[in-house]
Formats: structure tokens, sequence, C-alpha cells
């Protein structure tokens, strides 16, 4: 009876064994087949790009953007000027397909699937929204991205080099410190400052934990409020207002942008001024920007687009980081708070 026992046992943990074997085979097989899937459609891609360098067909390229405005302008019209610095000429031998998620980041995924799956050669994302989405939904298309401010928070990767094989593109960080320096000269004697930001953004959550640090060291009270739509922008301004600040911070968060004008309100109602890292949103109201030229970043990235299209492998280029400072001072908006402008901004000044 033993016997039989042990036998019995025995054949059990044979089939068990079997089965435990069969299914990692399997599993190695498909996990095999996967990375020789993208290695292949990879290969195909920059095959294609490679022939539309050499026979000058025409190359088709996606834009996908966070929702359309000044700044979302400026990013676009930097991806083609450097697209046409490699020879690739809107209407000429290149096509130029746009998409925006109407500022709404639950959008995202469909719209790049969409391209993915196309026949477009490229695909070029403009925001960290968008990137993250790449990162992560992307499977056959080489990626190019722009107007980011940490594409490692985004997922892009672990450093400059050592990236997703299938991307690359410019990062744009913007000067949090030299922000603070010019909030401080505007408003002598500041204690506080209060700002709004979407934590779902990895850019303005890697942005706002470096600004703690450097407020806290400078002695400034960080007020903040989180918001999840656009539409929370001018609810979030009237609160900061009743926490004793003396100034309205919107900084490069792509939904408190979205509804800036909430932000202009908000802080005209309590009279207080308001400054973004935004420049090109400075025309729609507020007292300041500085933060990084949008258009010098993204022309930077639409030279990388155009070796992609080129040739280049993507895993071959590093993650470049283009940050120009820019400024700019509403004199208007200085009058109608009683604020006087240091000199040393006066060139700055605009009307």
């Amino acid at each position: 009876m033993r016997n039989l026992k042990n036998t019995a046992v025995w054949a059990a943990l044979s089939r068990l064994a079997m089965g435990i074997g069969l299914i990692t085979l399997f599993s190695a097989i498909l996990l095999l087949s996967d990375l020789a899937h993208r290695k292949t459609a990879s290969a195909a891609s920059q095959g294609a790009l490679v022939q539309a360098g050499a026979t000058g067909r025409m190359v088709k390229v996606a834009i996908v953007y966070f929702a359309p405005d000044i700044g979302t302008d400026h990013c676009v019209q930097g991806l083609i000027e450097g697209l046409n610095g490699s020879g690739f000429v809107e209407g000429k031998n290149l096509e130029v397909r746009r998409a925006d998620a109407q500022g709404e980041m639950i959008n995202i995924p469909a719209i790049l699937q969409n391209y993915d799956n196309s026949d477009v050669d490229i695909i070029m994302t403009i925001t960290t929204p968008c990137l993250a989405g790449a990162c992560s939904k992307v499977k056959h298309k080489p990626v190019v991205f722009t107007c980011v401010t940490d594409p490692i928070a985004a997922g892009a990767g672990k450093s400059r080099t050592d990236h997703l094989p299938f991307l690359t593109g410019v990062g744009s960080f913007p000067p949090v410190g030299r922000t603070l320096d010019m909030m401080q000269k505007l408003v002598p004697g500041l204690r506080a400052v209060g700002v709004m930001y979407n934590p779902a953004e990895a850019n303005s959550a890697k942005e706002l934990s470096v600004a703690r640090e450097i407020f806290r060291d400078r002695g400034v009270r960080l007020e903040e409020v989180a918001i999840a739509g656009s539409n929370e922008v001018l609810q979030a301004v009237q609160i900061l207002a009743g926490r004793d600040i003396q100034a309205v911070w919107v900084p490069g968060d792509n939904t408190a942008i979205e509804g800036y004008e909430g932000a202009v309100k908000g802080a005209k109602d309590a009279g207080l001024p308001l400054i973004t890292d935004e420049c090109s949103s400075l025309p729609r109201g507020g007292l300041a920007c500085l933060g990084i030229g949008l258009h010098q970043a993204a022309l930077a990235a639409g030279k990388l687009a155009g070796r992609v299209v080129l040739g280049a492998n993507p895993r071959d280029l590093p993650l470049a980081e283009v940050a120009v400072e820019e400024m700019a001072i509403s004199r208007s908006g200085a009058a109608q708070l009683g604020i006087t402008i240091p000199a040393e901004f006066m060139k700055s000044v605009q009307p």
C-alpha cells in the first residue's frame, strides 16, 4: 500500500512539474516573440526612414500635444523648423499630422495608439503627459519629445544615455530659484507664495519637489492647492488668497496653464501679483514670467527628429537638455498693482 501511495504521489508530482515546465517554456517563447516583434518593427521603421531620406519620398510625422495654446504653437513651430534644417519641408517632402488631447490626459493613450498603428514614420510629442503616454503606449514607431520639464520623471529612462530605445528628445527644467529671486525683488518682504498644480503631472510633481526645498531655504512659505482640471484654477486661487499670501505662482503645469484665465481673474480680484513659468501666457494677463524658451527647446528636438528620419537610431541619441531662460514683466500689470519695477529688470519690461 505504501509503495502504491508513493507511486501515485510521484506520478502527480511528475505531472505537476511537467505542467510548470510547459508553462515556463511557453512564457519564454511569448517573451522572445514579443522582443523579436519589437526589434523587427523598429528595424522596419528605421529602414523606411532611411529610404525616405534617400529617395525623397513624403515623410509623414505626427505631432501630439496636450492642448492648443500659444506655448504649443511655439513648440510645433520649433519642431517643424528643426525638421526643415534636415531638408524636410512641409508640403514638399513632409506631411505633418497634428492631434491634441483637448486638455484631458485620458485622451492621450488613444491618440498615440492610433498613430502608432498608422502609416506615420515618426511620432513627436509635446508636454510631459504626452511623453509619459508614449513611454507606455508606443510600440512600433520612433518617438522624439520636447517642451518637457523632466523626461526621466516622465518615464523616459534612467538617465540621458540609458533611456527607452525607441525614443529621444529634449528636456527643459525651469529655473525655480531664479523665479523666486524675481518674486522677492518685485514683492519686497515676500513671506508666502500660493501655487496650484496637478499632482498627476510628473513634470509638476518634480518642479514642486524642487521648489519646496528652495522656498524653505529662503524662508518663504509655499502654500499649495492640488487641482485635477483646468476649471478648478479660479477656485484654487481664491483658496490660496485666503492663506495670507503675497503672490500667486503658476508653474509649468499643463492643467494650470490651460485654465490660466482663472488664475488671472482670481489674482486680480484679490489684488495679488501673478507670476508664471510660461512667458507665452503673459499676454493673457499677470505681472511677470520667468521660464524656458519653448521655441529653442523644440528647435533642438526638431533637429533630433531630422536625424532619426535620416536613419539615426533613437537609442544612440542621448536625451538633451536645452533651457534658454526668458523673462518678461508687464508694465501695465505692475502699474495696476502699484509695484515698482527694479532697474535691473527694465530690459524685460513689456507694455
